[in-house]
């Protein structure tokens, strides 16, 4: 969580040290796309950290920088990295690694990378190679990193297949991903994500275009294994359905910055930023009269290759205040009585 300093409003300073519960923390992250219509700055100062065996929410709509920090965090991103830390503890050790120093290629990334940092990326279709079987592919993880023998391997993959609920796992782990449902691509990318028992998990949407039963099943099963590993889980989505059901803390984006962030109970039922507040009230509810209009977040998310000044959500806010939120960038601070719920908001200091 971001260090801010004592007292009721009080602006934010930095980020505080990181505890031996912390697994990744995120300081003050900045990337950058050049591109031959100009620079669009995807992620504008990002700090937050995901303690140990925790599932950290991080919502937002399409463009605020989601999935380029989970990519980041992998050193994936296509983007330029132009500023931040981003630290790094593996499971039972007290060495930290500055995953910004490493080479996105060399060996020490590529050690961590699909061992102790997995991703579950959006489409399982498009991520799972279709000329290997779904075996092969979490069989070249585990040789990679964990063993050398290829019947251990082997014998590993039929047993996190089984582990995710694949029905009869040895015929899965010879089928080819094009064979599969996507429920059942989506578990095979689970598994190949938790092959290796990361210490740190990111999903980016791992339930996207899939039904409402499969979603329900594949949550239950990613907690399950949350809990029997041990993992901590950085959960990428738009659902906030989702969030209630699997996150502990809750990370808000906007254009590229984390503008609120709080226990999972406190965004529900006391959120503060209006950003947030509207996010919840755009979800459809049991209830409402036939006919009634869902209501909408007012404006559009503005162009990425513009600066907006001020606080970066001022021209949809309804609580805009003229010359200070269209001028000035709220600092992050906390709400008055909390130590943990922190807002980038005029509305508060």
């Amino acid at each position: 969580m971001t260090n801010v300093a004592t007292g009721t409003g009080a602006a934010a300073t930095g980020v505080q040290i990181v505890s031996e519960d912390d697994v990744v923390r995120v300081e003050d992250l900045r990337l950058s796309f050049y591109t031959t219509l100009g620079v669009v700055r995807a992620l504008n100062g990002v700090s937050f950290n995901i303690p140990r065996g925790k599932v950290l929410g991080v919502v937002g709509e399409s463009g605020c920088g989601k999935s380029q920090t989970g990519l980041s965090i992998m050193q994936l991103t296509p983007g330029r990295i132009e500023g931040g830390r981003i630290l790094f503890r593996e499971f039972n050790t007290s060495d930290v690694i500055d995953i910004t120093k490493l080479e996105k290629n060399g060996p020490e990334m590529r050690k961590i990378r699909g061992n102790h940092i997995s991703m579950i990326f959006q489409e399982p279709m498009t991520s799972l190679n279709p000329c290997y079987t779904v075996g092969h592919q979490i069989e070249e993880a585990i040789l990679l990193h964990q063993t050398q023998d290829k019947a251990e391997a082997r014998r590993r993959a039929v047993d996190i297949l089984r582990k995710v609920g694949m029905p009869n796992p040895e015929r899965i782990a010879d089928s080819y991903p094009h064979q599969l449902s996507g429920g059942m691509r989506q578990r095979a990318m689970i598994a190949m994500a938790l092959s290796c028992n990361p210490t740190l998990l990111i999903a980016d949407e791992p339930t996207t275009a899939l039904d409402v039963t499969t979603e329900a099943q594949i949550l239950d099963l990613m907690r399950d294994l949350q809990h029997e590993i041990g993992t901590s889980i950085m959960f990428i989505t738009h659902n906030m359905g989702v969030v209630a059901q699997m996150c502990d803390e809750v990370a808000v984006m906007y254009l590229g910055r984390i503008i609120e962030r709080a226990a999972v109970d406190d965004i529900f039922y006391d959120p503060k930023h209006p950003y947030t507040i509207s996010l919840l009230r755009s979800i459809p509810r049991l209830g409402v009269a036939r006919g009634q209009k869902l209501e909408s977040i007012k404006g559009t998310v503005p162009d990425p290759y513009s600066t907006v000044p001020g606080c970066p959500f001022h021209p949809r806010c309804p609580a805009a205040i003229p010359g200070l939120c269209d001028t000035v960038m709220p600092d992050e601070m906390f709400v008055a009585g909390s130590r943990t719920h922190t807002v980038r908001c005029h509305l508060y200091t």
